[in-house]
């Protein structure tokens, strides 16, 4: 697993190249081509800084 600051650097520059009009966040997030555990944490990070960009709950929950 990555160091939670490697996290926080990839889930910054993540959110500035969304910010930037690059395509969704996950696919921004996949660019990086990281394990499954640092994706998943990568994209808490993001939505815990961003939740505007976080997807939405489907209906019901």
């Amino acid at each position: 697993m990555m160091p939670m600051y490697k996290i926080r650097i990839i889930a910054n520059a993540c959110i500035t190249r969304y910010n930037g009009g690059e395509r969704e966040i996950t696919d921004v997030v996949d660019s990086y081509n990281l394990a499954a555990d640092d994706r998943e944490l990568v994209l808490a990070e993001i939505y815990a800084k961003r939740p505007d960009i976080a997807p939405a709950a489907p209906e019901g929950e």
